[in-house]
């Protein structure tokens, strides 16, 4: 089998999403910033601790069993080895009967909130797709996914799906092996009789795996995936797959490439496609909103987020503020985002254009 690393970023699945919308409070968010390398690494678990004591202090105060809520996140954060491999950010999530903890390659702030929902406004960029992409450097010889954001990446672990076309157990296929060892034919030449050569076969075989394994793991994603492959992969790879590949890739062989260089090759590609879509969602926002199918009131939105009118909610980003002070959150926007999602809604970031922090594209 081929080689695999070890990921160190968790994508925040659908299956959070549902639990977010659905599950009952009281929820304890907590965020932190963290570090993948030097003697900053251990710095996380102590200021975790700190958080905790806020959290445990607010649930106190609201008459909440903490020992009962928090319990699970200690236990899951004390060894020494969890701190070992982590990303840019930490986000803690807990409500009566669940837990769930996700290292994040964004900067997040030092912050609790305890409340009838869980917060979200901090990672909103990523839980739609607005926020991230992901560039799948694709070969026959190698398979990574890596997620990214505006300042950082990191690779994202794959499960079992293969790595490579030796993975696919053609060796142990006599027919396979002795087909594999006839002469090859030149690239995008057919085999003898006009049957799709073994190379052709092992290598469709290996991108429907790989498309189904990136399904899998992104689950109901719309983040954009940045390919970085040789032309006709490309071309190959889009056509056995369903994914949201961009067109324009990093060209050439990517495995000797390091995640950095993926990053600053396919940083562009997804920078243009990004900026192309927030224009036209506020050009959208802007058309609609005289006709009463936009609007920038929270109360308003906050109502047809309920009712399940709103189809995008546009927020602006914030600044992020990163300073080891921590804080304790209450923002009604996270209320607006639950119900949001709740009702299949969209969530998008936009940079900050001067207009109302809190948008909405209303359905009706």
């Amino acid at each position: 089998m081929t080689q695999q690393t070890v990921p160190n970023i968790d994508i925040i699945d659908s299956d959070f999403l549902q639990e977010a919308t659905s599950r009952s409070g009281p929820w304890v968010s907590i965020y932190l910033p963290t570090h993948r390398t030097g003697r900053e690494v251990l710095a996380g678990r102590s200021q975790l601790n700190n958080l905790l004591k806020l959290a445990e202090k607010q649930l106190a105060e609201q008459g909440h069993d903490q020992q009962q809520l928090l319990s699970e996140v200690r236990s899951r954060t004390e060894a020494h080895e969890f701190w070992q491999n982590q990303s840019d950010g930490l986000a803690v999530f807990a409500a009566p009967g669940y837990t769930r903890l996700f290292r994040l390659p964004v900067e997040l702030p030092d912050e609790v909130s305890v409340g009838d929902c869980p917060r979200l406004a901090p990672i909103a960029p990523l839980l739609s797709g607005s926020g991230q992409y992901y560039v799948l450097a694709l070969s026959n010889h190698s398979v990574r996914l890596f997620e990214a954001t505006r300042t950082s990446i990191g690779e994202v672990g794959l499960g079992d799906t293969p790595r490579s076309v030796d993975d696919l157990g053609f060796d142990d296929d006599p027919q396979r092996a002795h087909m594999q060892s006839m002469p090859r034919a030149p690239q995008g030449v057919a085999g003898h009789g006009g049957e799709p050569r073994l190379d052709e076969v092992a290598t469709e075989q290996l991108f429907r795996a790989v498309s189904d394994g990136v399904s899998k793991v992104l689950g109901n994603s719309k983040a954009p995936i940045v390919l970085a492959s040789v032309a006709e992969h490309h071309s190959a790879f889009k056509s056995v797959s369903q994914l949201n590949v961009l067109d324009d890739i990093v060209a050439g062989n990517p495995d000797n490439l390091s995640a950095k260089e993926l990053y600053e090759a396919a940083r562009p590609i997804a920078k243009a496609m990004v900026t192309k879509r927030n224009q036209e969602l506020a050009d959208q926002f802007n058309s609609l909103v005289g006709g009463g199918k936009g609007s920038d009131d929270r109360e308003l939105i906050a109502r047809a987020a309920q009712e399940g009118r709103v189809d995008t909610l546009l927020l602006t980003r914030q600044p992020s503020r990163v300073d080891g002070q921590p804080d304790l959150v209450d923002d009604p926007v996270d209320a607006i985002i639950v119900d949001v999602f709740r009702n299949s809604g969209s969530v998008v970031v936009l940079d900050d254009d001067g207009a109302a922090p809190v948008r909405a594209i209303f359905r009706y």
